[in-house]
């Protein structure tokens, strides 16, 4: 054990010298090219020392438990239902993954009406201008902070008229 403590002081020192090797006079692409080579060279040594120290692939600490928030429902009964308000954390009960496919979206039609509705809540008219220029209705832009559209910090709001 002792000597693969050595052995691992011995490898953990090689190292490529990156100054030394940019500070020859030499054409720049060739400098880089010896560096690449030079520190490819290095890493079967490198790669011997993990396998015989058994720490390739080995976990240390605590793995944190993370749960995927559920797939949003789309559905015709999202879209009439009152608004609700935000909540600032999402603590599921347990993993879901149910996912509502009997009833579908709303058709999408390219009419110039659609252009006016809040792409939050699909129901009022978008009167609320942000910064970086995308609109939201006010009931949905008051709270955000990042715009929906572009995920751009929102710094301005402007009320439409």
């Amino acid at each position: 054990m002792i000597t693969s403590l050595l052995e691992r002081l011995i490898i953990s020192r090689h190292f490529v010298n990156f100054t030394e090797i940019m500070s020859k006079n030499m054409d720049q692409s060739r400098k880089e090219t010896e560096f690449a080579l030079a520190a490819l060279m290095e890493i079967p040594s490198q790669y011997k020392a993990t396998l015989e120290l058994n720490i390739l692939g080995a976990r240390r600490g605590k793995e944190i438990d993370r749960v995927p928030l559920p797939p949003p429902l789309y559905g015709a009964s999202s879209f009439n239902s009152p608004k609700t308000s935000r909540q600032n954390s999402f603590c599921p009960s347990a993993p879901s993954s149910r996912h509502d496919v009997s009833t579908n979206p709303p058709a999408t039609s390219a009419s110039a009406s659609d252009n006016q509705v809040c792409p939050i809540c699909l129901t009022d008219p978008k009167d609320m201008a942000f910064g970086c220029g995308h609109q939201t209705c006010c009931e949905c832009g008051q709270d955000l902070e990042l715009c929906p559209i572009c995920r751009s910090t929102i710094d301005t709001r402007i009320k439409l008229y």
